[in-house]
């Protein structure tokens, strides 16, 4: 088990315990507004802080499923502020349905700032990632079935 693996442990453990749930209020932007992180989601997506402000998009490809659901492409994008494209930033992805390709593994952007994982789901995702300690969430919905013709 690497150091970083035992950090994770750790820190998953003393936040299920409420030892340390100060400790992830400092230093990282707000999440969006929408449903609360759980403590689920907090101990899935701890990453290695990057030292500067950066900035952080992310979407999905399709944007929207069929009804049924399907196959979605999630395209993290980290820049430093001013542009510049940020390689090597840790980046983890949760689902709160469906299931990622990274089943929650720590991504690192490339030499171009991006990184990527893949969704599976047949029912409405909410995608929340922790890039270099910013949070981003957003949705990926999946189309609702037609009503039936009288």
């Amino acid at each position: 088990m690497t150091s970083s693996h035992r950090l994770a442990l750790v820190l998953a453990l003393a936040f299920a315990l409420g030892a340390c749930s100060s400790v992830f209020k400092h230093g990282h932007a707000p999440p969006p507004p929408g449903p609360q992180a759980t403590s689920e989601e907090e101990a899935a997506l701890v990453v290695k802080k990057v030292d500067e402000e950066i900035i952080v998009a992310a979407w999905a490809e399709p944007a929207k499923l069929p009804e049924g659901g399907g196959q979605s492409q999630i395209l993290v994008r980290v820049q430093k502020r001013g542009g510049a494209r940020f390689p090597g930033v840790e980046v983890r992805l949760h689902a709160n349905t469906g299931s990622l390709f990274s089943a929650g593994r720590v991504l690192v952007t490339d030499v171009q700032g991006m990184t990527r994982d893949r969704l599976t789901t047949r029912r409405t995702a909410t995608v929340t990632l922790n890039a270099g300690g910013t949070r981003y969430r957003f949705q990926v919905p999946v189309g609702e079935k037609p009503p039936e013709p009288n």
